[in-house]
C-alpha cells in the first residue's frame, strides 16, 4: 500500500475518533474511501486497528475530546504504519464502539467487500 492511499485510510478513519455524533454520510464517506484504496478488507481493518486506534483512542474517553479533526500533517507525525493482522486490543468498551462504526461502513460497502 502506497503511503497517499494508508493516509488517506487514517484521515477516513480519525473520523471515528472525534468527539462528535456520527452520521450515516461519515460512514458512507469512509466506506468510499476505503473503496478508493482498493485494499482489502483486511488490509483496511488492520491500518484501523493496529495503526489509527492505538493513537486516537485516547480522544474518546477525553471530557473535552477534539471535535474538529487532526490535520494530514498531525496524522502523518504520530501514527505509524504496521504489518500484519488487525489487533483489536485496548479499553472495551472503545473497542467496542470503534468496531460499531466499522461495522457500519461495511454495512455500506456491501456485498462488494474486498
Amino acid at each position: 500500500m502506497d503511503a497517499d492511499t494508508r493516509v488517506a485510510l487514517w484521515e477516513a478513519f480519525s473520523e471515528f475518533f472525534l468527539d462528535t455524533e456520527l452520521d450515516e454520510a461519515v460512514y458512507q464517506h469512509v466506506a468510499r474511501v476505503v473503496r478508493a484504496s482498493g485494499v482489502t478488507r483486511l488490509e483496511a481493518e488492520a491500518v484501523l486497528w493496529n495503526e489509527v486506534f492505538p493513537v486516537l483512542h485516547r480522544n474518546l474517553q477525553s471530557v473535552a475530546g477534539e471535535w474538529a479533526g487532526w490535520s494530514r500533517e498531525w496524522l502523518v507525525a504520530n501514527i505509524r504504519p504496521s504489518q500484519g493482522v488487525a489487533r483489536r486490543t485496548g479499553p472495551t468498551v472503545l473497542v467496542e464502539e470503534v468496531q460499531g462504526c466499522w461495522d457500519k461502513v461495511l454495512m455500506h460497502l456491501g456485498a462488494n467487500t474486498c
